[in-house]
């Protein structure tokens, strides 16, 4: 099985961010949470004594803001269990700004042996307006501290489309990070409208200026060895990221935290998404129908690689795509040109 931990905390909420966290947060705070999500774990562990344990994934929020020490008692509670002996990848989702050399020996030291990179762009200007930071200096000194680091998976993000970017600034920013280390993974991201304030419209390219970045970012990385797996991801053979690709192949997955999802049995739970509710134990769940299941397989298989004509239920619909040069057919499989990929929202809509 597959495991997801959520650390609901940063020192600032960046302006396109969606996800269940607070900038407001204190010791007594963490600990309260820490002791609130192991107790979480320890209870399903109790439940579920046989459960391998493949990946561990502690996404955010800012996972990085916890020490080592905080990690480890999480990651003993899984260490514990006999499914442990599968595990092979655990990751820690980073801001460069926790990023130091002692911080990585240690997290090396404690077996964690991937790292998220949120970099998203070196451009100053755009990191202000994003409030991320008013210099790109700790950007840098991080990534020459993961170069001369332990941990030797590194997966770094950047974002299409942020406001003040220049033409061509994915490459821009591909070029620079790569001078400096040698990343397995990366996710180019596109900007989407319903993330962002109404204020930064001015400062945006457009949505023309999003497409070119992102296809310009995928060439790039394409040429330098880099398989595409899914829309946003990118990696070295062998280096595509073992827990996301759970998502999308429908793999059992257990979320622990603050709104955190899992999956198993055809069920989806979802805690709640504040700090009281989560601390009562309140969450919802989903029984998902045969044809929930083939509407997932559908919008999961167009943005990693392929529907099976199976899951298709109107050939007529198939037909006109295919006439359309949107999609193309294989076999007894369906694929998204690479040429419409960013129509897939439009395409999807039509096959389910």
């Amino acid at each position: 099985m597959f495991f997801y931990i959520h650390i609901p905390f940063c020192r600032q909420k960046c302006q396109y961010c969606k996800f269940a966290l607070t900038p407001k947060f204190d010791e007594l705070k963490i600990s309260t949470y820490l002791h609130v999500l192991k107790k979480e774990i320890g209870d399903f562990f109790e439940s579920n004594t046989h459960v391998s344990v493949e990946t561990i994934y502690f996404g955010g929020g800012t996972p990085s803001i916890l020490t080592a020490h905080q990690l480890e008692e999480i990651l003993s509670i899984f260490r514990r269990q006999p499914g442990s002996q599968s595990l092979s990848e655990i990751t820690l989702e980073s801001n460069p700004e926790d990023i130091t050399r002692e911080y990585l020996r240690s997290l090396y030291d404690i077996w964690i042996n991937r790292l998220s990179l949120g970099v998203q762009t070196f451009n100053t200007d755009t990191l202000r307006i994003v409030w991320r930071s008013d210099s790109n200096t700790y950007i840098f000194s991080a990534l020459k501290s993961i170069a001369e680091g332990p941990i030797e998976n590194i997966s770094c993000d950047l974002i299409a489309g942020l406001p003040h970017t220049s033409p061509w600034q994915i490459v821009s920013d591909l070029t620079t990070l790569f001078e400096i280390m040698s990343p397995k993974h990366m996710s180019i991201y596109m900007l989407e409208d319903e993330t962002y304030p109404k204020n930064w419209k001015p400062h945006l390219g457009g949505e023309e200026t999003v497409r070119s970045e992102y296809l310009a970012g995928a060439l790039w990385l394409k040429t330098r060895g880099f398989e595409q797996y899914e829309i946003s991801n990118f990696a070295k053979p062998g280096f595509a990221s073992k827990h996301n690709t759970s998502y999308w192949n429908h793999s059992p997955y257990r979320g622990f935290g603050l709104s955190a999802a899992s999956y198993i049995d055809g069920s989806r739970s979802t805690n709640h998404t504040s700090f009281s509710g989560y601390y009562q134990g309140k969450h919802t769940i989903d029984v998902l129908s045969s044809e929930s299941l083939r509407i997932e397989r559908i919008m999961f298989g167009l943005r990693t690689c392929w529907v099976a004509t199976t899951d298709l239920d109107d050939p007529k619909k198939v037909e006109i795509l295919l006439h359309g040069w949107l999609i193309e057919k294989r076999e007894n499989k369906v694929f998204l040109t690479s040429t419409w990929i960013f129509l897939i929202d439009y395409i999807i809509g039509e096959l389910i």
